[in-house]
């Protein structure tokens, strides 16, 4: 039978971002208050770089919010 690699299949929350960290696509970090969540293989690349992130929430305590719910 045949292996199929889905890679990953749901989102991983990292916390906040960090420059010096190395993140894939579906992770998902908070920045200034907003979360985002990352398309491409990147580092260094801010979140609010639309080449490798899309917003996934803007306003309040989303790392709150995202952790505690």
């Amino acid at each position: 039978m045949a292996i199929i690699d889905l890679g990953k299949v749901s989102i991983t929350w990292r916390g906040a971002y960090d420059g010096s960290t190395a993140y894939t696509p579906k992770d998902a970090v908070s920045y200034q208050n907003a979360s985002y969540i990352c398309t491409a293989n990147t580092t260094g690349n801010l979140p609010t770089d639309t080449s490798y992130w899309n917003v996934m929430a803007e306003g309040g305590d989303v790392a709150t919010t995202l952790t505690t719910r």
